[in-house]
């Protein structure tokens, strides 16, 4: 929900935490027997959702850094509410809630559908 911030968005958010549990879930495959080798594919989207993280970090670092000398010399003017920290985070969590509500949505969807069918082949 961050514009013009490529990757900040649900989209975004979803393949890098997607990407992020995909190591977990590879492991959790090997474990039961799983016979397909996607070793590879798993460590290239895990490395490339670290990159994004940390790249986007490196960003919001520097445009704080280069942001913050604004503020320190407005506040040496003039004394100002410090309310930006709480307007990030808040688009922060806003972003966050709107995927938890889509992927929670999906999967009240998916259980439904699977309940129809249950009940379909019942009869």
């Amino acid at each position: 929900m961050n514009p013009g911030l490529p990757g900040m968005g649900i989209g975004g958010m979803f393949y890098i935490l997607s990407a992020l549990f995909m190591p977990v879930c590879e492991v959790r495959r090997r474990m039961r027997g799983d016979g397909t080798r996607r070793g590879a594919l798993v460590a290239r989207q895990f490395a490339i959702a670290v990159g994004v993280v940390a790249v986007m970090s490196g960003v919001f670092w520097g445009l704080d850094s280069l942001l913050l000398l604004n503020q320190v010399a407005e506040v040496a003017c003039r004394p100002t509410p410090a309310w930006t920290l709480p307007l990030r985070v808040s688009a922060l969590l806003v972003t966050s809630g709107v995927l938890a509500t889509v992927l929670g949505t999906v999967q009240v969807v998916r259980l439904c559908h699977r309940q129809g069918r249950a009940r379909r082949a019942a009869r």
